[in-house]
This record gives C-alpha cells, structure tokens and sequence, in this order.
C-alpha cells in the first residue's frame, strides 16, 4: 500500500519559506525512524512509501533535499531518482541515497551518474546523517534569501527607472514653456527691464536650458534597460564621424584634432555606439585646461570574443581617488561652473555596456590626459 504523509509548518509571512525532506522508504518503521531523527532540523518533513508517491509529490511541491532508499518493490531508488531529475524543478535538488544493498562500488558510481550528491550505508549513523542534510539544509536557505534579495532588489531597481522616467517625461513640458516665457520676456520687454532685470532672467533662461539638458539625460537613462538592445550590423569608423559631425561646432572652436585609428564593422547596438563615442569624446573635448590643443584619438581592436575601443584624450585627468565615482549617476568631481553638465553620461554609458555584457573602464594621469576603455561581446561570426 503506497502512503504519503506531511509533517509541514508554515512560515511566517515575508519570511524565507521554511526547507522541505523528502524521505522516500517501503517501510514506515524506517520512515519514522528518520523522520524523528531530522525534525530537530526544523524543516518539513514529507514521507513517502514507494517511488511512484514520491514523484507525485514531486510534481507538486518543491523539496531541498531528498532521502531515497535504493531496494523498494516496484520502482527502485535507483528509477525513482532518474525519473526525478527529468523534472526541471528537482535538476539542483541534492539526492542521497539510504541503502543496506551493498557496499560494491558500481552502485555508488551508478548513484553518482544518476546526481547523487551521496550514497549512505545502512545502519545509519544518526550524527553523520544529521550533520550532511543540515549542511544541504542550509545551502538550500542561503540561496532562497539570495533569490529573493535578488527579486526585490531588481523590483525596485525596476520602480525607480519607472519613476524616473515618468518624473522626467511630466517634467519636460514645463520646463519646455518656463524657458519660451523667459525668451519673450527676454526680447519685448528688453527696454523696461534695469539690468538686474535682464540678469534674472537670463538666469532663468540658463537653468531652464540646464534642467531641460539634465532631464533628456535622466530620460535616456531610464531608457536603458527598459527597452530591448536592437544588434545589427554596424560600421562604427560611420558612427565615429557622424559623432564628430555633430560636436564639429565644439571642435572647431577649441582647434581640437579628433583623429581615430581603424575601426571595425561589428555586430553590435548603432545606439549603443553613439552613446558611448558621443559620451567619451564629448567629455574629452570638455576636460580640458585651455593650456594646449585638445588631442583625442579613438583605436579598436580584437581580444578573444570581444571588441575593446580606447579613446585617449590629452585633458586634465582624473583622480585615481575619485574613481569610484566617476561612473555613479549624478556625481559630478567638478563645478557647474568650472565644467557644465549632468553627471549622468558616463553612469549611462556604463549601464548600457554592462547589459550588452561589456564592461568600461579608464586609466588617467591628472594633468596629462585619460584613457577610457570599453569591450563589447562579438559572436562567432557576423
């Protein structure tokens, strides 16, 4: 006759749910016998009289552990346990076998094959016993709160980005009419304004055109990692002088010389790569003394199964303190008005590559220039 009995707690709400053994036995002295061995564990206890009880339960709850007698009428242990493991929920539960079979080796080799984590040999040692299944016991809990910190903590990375997005988004329209007010006022009203007047509401203008620059930013941010990464193929020596194109205003006026070595076609995000060439040269063309020529040169080259860009400027350096920080949103190492911007290119910068399986990094020297570096995974073959 096929029995199944539970011994099951339950835990307190927000709480890690409490382990469960499955103890799989033909005979139910042996399963009261073990059951009243474990319960000082503190874990739930579910006995099974025959393999085909066992992977019913199985198919309805989910065990940190299993104890499984090999000889058994019917369905074997050594049955039971393939049987188990073709169910995706049991693939990492760890298996021990209780047996007084024999003390061959083939079959502790056939229970290794099978995923066995271990064969034990009845009589049972009650200390030895104990002491294996608490120490599965407490690798089964240490990873259900790593699962769970994981999912809150990815819940409210998830609620701030949509905050931020939605802030930012409700925050563009006002922002957008507070600086066209201020240019009218600004224009028709010109003569009657005193100076202090006139400067009141070019600072209006300036931090109306500073809030609108920092919440695109916050917006683009946000963006990231909320929309899919689309991958095609990408001429990035074109990416690089459409970015050049577009800074060329900044370019001319510092006599900067913008120069890059050759560059690949890869498979990779076309955003992605503006993002970054924009970011990092951007910044290098800003980071500067005014003590020489700005010189900033973009390579590439291939490393194993990634591509790594460098982009080197002659600029001012950074810190090594401060490196911690370089890439955290909206910190910032200097004035708004020694260097004007958001702080938040290079955390973006940063938080794409990391979801593109990258990783960027810089080595500098204060006062004679920065390297950034950043990789992109390749396939294969494009």
């Amino acid at each position: 006759m096929t029995t199944v009995r539970t011994a099951q707690t339950p835990s307190a709400v927000g709480e890690t749910p409490r382990p469960s053994i499955l103890i799989v036995d033909d005979r139910w002295q042996n399963l009261l016998a073990t059951e009243a061995l474990l319960k000082p564990l503190g874990a739930d206890i579910v006995t099974a009289e025959s393999g085909e009880a066992a992977l019913s339960l199985v198919l309805e709850r989910h065990f940190a552990i299993v104890l499984l007698d090999v000889q058994m009428p019917g369905m074997d242990g050594f049955e039971t346990a393939r049987l188990m493991k073709t169910r995706p929920s049991m693939l990492g539960v760890p298996i021990i076998f209780v047996t007084a079979l024999s003390k061959e080796d083939h079959y502790a080799t056939e229970a290794a094959a099978i995923g066995a984590v271990d064969y034990i040999f009845k009589p049972i040692n009650p200390d030895i016993l104990k002491s294996k299944v608490q120490v599965y016991l407490d690798l089964y809990t240490q990873r259900q709160q790593i699962l769970q910190l994981n999912a809150t903590l990815r819940q409210s990375n998830e609620e701030l980005e949509r905050f931020a997005y939605v802030c930012s988004h409700d925050m563009k329209e006002p922002v957008r009419m507070m600086n066209i007010y201020a240019g009218f006022l600004a224009e028709d009203s010109a003569e009657k304004l005193d100076e202090d007047g006139r400067r009141y509401v070019q600072y209006i203008r300036d931090n109306a055109t500073r809030l609108n620059r920092m919440i695109g930013d916050i917006l683009n941010f946000s963006r990231v990692g909320r929309e899919a990464i689309e991958v095609e193929a990408v001429d990035t020596r074109r990416v690089f002088d459409e970015v050049c194109a577009g800074l060329a205003g900044v370019i001319e006026a510092q006599r900067a010389r913008v120069t890059c070595g050759a560059l690949p076609e890869m498979h990779t995000s076309p955003t992605l790569m503006r993002v970054l060439l924009q970011n990092l040269i951007g910044n290098a063309l800003k980071f500067q003394d005014g003590r020489r020529i700005p010189e900033i040169h973009v390579s590439a080259r291939r490393e194993g199964k990634a591509y790594r860009f460098d982009v080197s400027d002659n600029g001012i350096g950074i810190d090594p303190a401060y490196a911690d920080r370089i890439f955290t949103i909206f910190q910032r190492l200097h004035s708004e008005d020694e260097f004007p911007g958001t702080g938040i290119g290079l955390s973006t910068c940063r938080k794409f590559v990391r979801l593109y399986g990258g990783e960027i990094s810089f080595i500098s020297t204060p006062g004679e220039g920065t390297t950034f570096t950043f990789t992109l995974p390749q396939p294969a073959r494009l």
